[in-house]
């Protein structure tokens, strides 16, 4: 059945989608398919509602839950074929969306208009997405650029790392940052030689906070790299060293 604005559209994650297809052809998915059997899958629980119906909504599976024809189709398709299969299930699947755009030309906004009249409205970016998702991987429409900032399940872009501040401007740093680079020990182990270059640099200062949490990151990883022992053993050994010294 076609996906039309008779019924909710399909927005879910095109991975997703596109893994439980791959997984089918690999290895089946049990029937019949269910939430359990997608989260057994890896699909989160977040996702597991819309999925379930972007797979009925696609005719990837019946009101059952049980594989259909299609998805029969494109599990046995050999792979020289697949993807022409793909283009021919979703041609069928988005019939309705066809008849004003052309995937393989039509602009997001395109796309975006053509969802316009589709439900659930807070939803249509999701469609679009999912649709231009699928033609993608068909060969249909052309690869898009992806973005260069990933965006967080919730929309919001990640918190960037909060680093060690110091007084020295930026590009005094980025330019002696070589300098430094000459002069570290390159036998001490890495962990410790790598707090040491994140010291300020020669003259700068640093607030007590930043001292105090260097100092008490330093003993944590210098007893991880150097543990501590009763120093008997070691102190006989520099004691025989000093005496084959003397000799």
């Amino acid at each position: 059945m076609p996906v039309t604005q008779n019924a909710p559209a399909p927005y879910a994650p095109v991975s997703v989608i596109l893994s439980l297809l791959d997984r089918h052809r690999q290895k089946g998915l049990p029937t019949p398919v269910t939430t359990d059997v997608l989260t057994r899958a890896g699909v989160t629980d977040s996702l597991n509602s819309r999925t379930l119906q972007a797979l009925q909504a696609l005719d990837l599976i019946d009101a059952d839950g049980r594989p259909t024809s299609v998805l029969e189709g494109l599990r046995l398709a050999p792979e020289a074929e697949y993807k022409a299969r793909m283009g021919q299930w979703l041609s069928s699947a988005y019939a309705d969306a066809l008849k004003f755009i052309d995937p393989s030309t039509a602009t997001e906004m395109q796309v975006r208009d053509a969802f316009r009249g589709y439900t659930p409205v807070g939803q249509q970016d999701r469609m679009v997405t999912l649709f231009l998702g699928l033609f993608e991987a068909a060969g249909i429409a052309p690869e898009r650029k992806k973005k260069a900032a990933p965006r967080n399940q919730n929309g919001s872009a990640p918190r960037p790392i909060r680093q060690m501040k110091s007084a020295a401007p930026a590009s005094a740093k980025t330019a002696q940052q070589p300098h430094r680079q000459d002069h570290r020990i390159t036998s001490l182990p890495p962990a410790i030689a790598g707090l040491l270059a994140s010291l300020p640099q020669d003259g700068a200062t640093w607030t007590k906070h930043d001292r105090d949490k260097f100092v008490h990151t330093f003993e944590a990883v210098l007893d991880f790299c150097y543990p501590v022992t009763t120093g008997t053993r070691q102190k006989v050994q520099f004691l025989e060293e000093d005496n084959e010294n003397n000799t």
